[in-house]
Order: structure tokens, then C-alpha cells, then sequence
């Protein structure tokens, strides 16, 4: 019997909306002008104008998740300190290139402290900050002519253990390695991929221990799979077809065979594709999740405490979270959307609180700012006690 919220191989076609360019404002979504009660509302913490991703990283050693966002619209990056009760104790932000539309966090000078480095779609370049490990960063460094970046991802790809970075190339049509030469990069080997690449993901997907590279690409509605060979280099691009319009992907064994699986986000239509692994490095299709409006942000973690990997997305247009619990057999099951009211377009999890449970933290392009919300351990998630 196929559960509540589980499609098999048939397509939902959607109405597609305007999906504009990495750095387009997006409004808040529509149809929602009544707002929840005043104590149901969440805390908005300003993110700077047009926020497009977010990474987190414990940039102050204290044990609690902070925060990295990108302003695309104001040319920075706003760290936020969580300050381990479901709040922030600090808010920072430093300058980064021409419209920064991603950030990714690692130590790329191996000090034992958190770095960040922000992808300048608008300027062609990367932006390196290097944290002091008290949650500031100083020592800004760009590396120009990367033309058309669109996401980067760290990953130690020639297994010297510093993080080397992958850089989707949208202009380009290529993915593009930096080499981390100890905190500085040097530009490396490059592979072509589908048309219009936006997001990288790394993953295991062949079970080597070594890093692969999975691209998501708009133009041409398919995953482009690189199998790492763990010496700096990569095998040519495989092609998975998924749905249109593919945004953010997520990893994880939902069958419980040892293999690394994948899910990504098709906001062309309305779905979450869900794909299994059989551990050469190929993707199958075996399902579809049916979605509100417009899924962008997407990650995998366990929200109800099952041991289990659970699924949580945003659908931009229909204002909503939705959750859906993992029955470790590769299905899942939809709980019921969390109407949030605004336009999300990125999120993470982490434990906010440090209760044990897995809570979001939300990035509002309607708001520019992020939203942090308590889940209850069950996969429901509500705003946090005001103070």
C-alpha cells in the first residue's frame, strides 16, 4: 500500500512559476495576507537584502549552531551567533563581492577554526574569510574570474586532508576545482556538466570512501554525477533525468541498505524526487513526493528521533514547511504542511536549543531575515518562546 504523500514513477505537472535568476528578490507568497497570532510568531533576525542560502558551522567553539547567509543585494555575508536557547547573541557582517548568492563553510588553513567563503555570482569570484574561532572573521581574500559561479561545496577531493572547494560554473556549463594549497587555492581541473549547473552536493555514491560530486542543472532538468578517484580528479559526468528545475538536494540511506541515496527538489513541478543508490555510483528513480508550490530549500536529518532519515522542504510560493517522516524501507510519509507565511528559500537543521531535537533555521527572502523554529522531536516545529 503506498502511503499518504508517496507517488510512484508518474509525473505531477505544475504551472511553473517565474523562476528568475540566482539573485532574484523574491515577494512573499501570495494569498497569504492573514498573518498567525502575535505569540505565534517567529523572531526575524535581519539577514541583509535578497538572503539566498545558508551554512552553519560552530564558529565560536561554544557548542551551538551558528549561522552564514549571504546577501546578494547588499554585496555581504551575515554571520549570526546562536546563543543556545533558540536565539542569537551576536550579528555580524562583512563585505563580500557582486551579488553573493552561496556560502560554505571549513577550515581551509587547517588552524583548527571554522572559515567561510562566499560565491559572487554577480562578480564572477569567491570571497575567503578566516575565523579567529570567537565567531569573527577577518583576513578577506578574493579569487577573481571564476565566471558565472552559481554554488560551491568543500571537499577534500585529492585526500590530503585539507577541504579543496567545487565550484558550479552556471555561465560556464562546467564544474571547476580549487585546490587548497593551505588556505590558498589554486584553480584546477574542470568538467562540463548539464547546461545552466546551480547546485553542487558531495556524497559517496559508490561506496569508495571517496567524495563524489552531484550537480543539479536547470537548463537541461538532470543531475550531473561525477565519481570522484580521490587524486584531485574526477571520471566524466553521468546524466540522471529528474524534474524540472532542480534546487537543493539531500543524501542519505532511506532504504537502510548501506547505499547512499538522493533526494532533490524539482520546483518545476511540485515534487521531491527520490532516488536510490545501488552502490556503483548510479541513481534510480523510485518515487515522487508531492509538494506545495514551488520547493526550494531541502535537507535530510532525523526529525522525529526514529533513527531514521526524514525529509524537510520549503515551498516558496505556498508559504509552508513540509515534513516527511522516513519508514526506513525508502518511503515516506507526508505530515501535515506548516503554514509559515513567507517565502522560504533556504533551510538547515540543527539543534538550536541543545534539547536533543532537531529545529530549522529558515532563510526568508520575503523577510530578509532567518527564522529559527523549536521542533518537537515528533516533526512538528514551531517558533521559539519569545525571552
Amino acid at each position: 500500500m503506498m502511503r499518504r504523500g508517496w507517488e510512484g514513477p508518474a509525473r505531477r505537472m505544475a504551472p511553473l512559476l517565474c523562476l528568475a535568476a540566482f539573485l532574484a528578490a523574491a515577494s512573499p507568497a501570495p494569498g497569504l495576507q492573514q498573518g498567525p497570532a502575535e505569540s505565534a510568531r517567529p523572531h526575524h533576525e535581519p539577514a541583509g537584502l535578497v538572503p539566498h542560502a545558508i551554512a552553519l558551522g560552530d564558529f565560536n567553539g561554544d557548542g551551538v549552531p551558528d549561522i552564514a547567509v549571504p546577501a546578494a543585494a547588499e554585496r555581504k555575508v551575515t554571520i549570526l551567533l546562536g546563543d543556545g536557547k533558540g536565539g542569537f547573541a551576536a550579528n555580524h557582517a562583512y563585505p563580500a563581492g557582486v551579488g553573493p548568492s552561496w556560502v560554505e563553510v571549513g577550515d581551509w588553513n587547517g588552524d583548527g577554526r571554522l572559515d567561510l567563503v562566499t560565491v559572487n555570482t554577480g562578480g564572477g569570484s569567491l570571497t575567503l574569510y578566516f575565523g579567529d574561532g570567537t565567531g569573527k572573521f577577518a583576513g578577506r581574500e578574493d579569487i577573481p574570474g571564476v565566471h558565472g559561479p552559481a554554488a560551491v561545496v568543500a571537499v577534500d577531493v585529492n585526500r590530503d586532508g585539507r577541504p579543496d572547494l567545487a565550484v558550479a560554473q552556471a555561465r560556464e556549463s562546467r564544474l571547476v576545482i580549487l585546490e587548497n594549497l593551505g588556505g590558498r587555492f589554486k584553480v584546477g581541473a574542470s568538467y562540463a556538466v548539464g547546461r545552466a549547473p546551480h547546485i553542487v552536493t558531495k556524497a559517496d555514491l559508490n561506496g569508495d570512501g571517496l567524495p563524489d560530486l552531484v550537480v543539479g542543472t536547470f537548463a537541461k532538468h538532470v543531475l550531473s554525477v561525477l565519481l570522484g578517484k580521490g587524486d584531485g580528479t574526477f571520471h566524466g559526468a553521468r546524466e540522471v533525468p529528474v524534474g524540472r528545475f532542480p534546487h537543493y538536494a539531500a543524501t542519505g540511506d532511506w532504504n537502510r541498505d548501506g547505499r547512499q541515496d538522493l533526494a532533490v527538489a524539482c520546483a518545476g513541478e511540485d515534487v521531491i524526487y527520490v532516488l536510490q543508490g545501488d552502490g556503483t555510483g548510479a541513481l534510480k528513480k523510485v518515487g515522487t513526493l508531492p509538494t506545495g508550490s514551488n520547493p526550494h530549500g531541502l535537507a535530510a536529518a532525523d526529525v522525529n528521533g526514529d533513527g531514521l532519515p526524514d525529509l524537510v522542504v520549503s515551498t516558496r510560493s505556498a508559504g509552508e514547511i513540509q515534513v516527511f517522516l522516513g519508514d526506513g524501507k525508502g518511503g515516506f510519509t507526508s505530515l501535515p504542511p506548516h503554514r509559515i507565511d513567507q517565502d522560504i528559500i533556504a533551510l538547515a537543521v540543527g539543534d538550536f536549543d541543545r534539547d536533543g531535537k532537531a529545529d530549522l533555521a529558515l532563510v526568508s527572502a520575503s523577510h530578509n531575515a532567518v527564522v529559527l523554529l523549536r521542533g518537537d522531536g515528533a516533526g512538528g516545529f514551531a517558533p521559539f518562546p519569545k525571552p
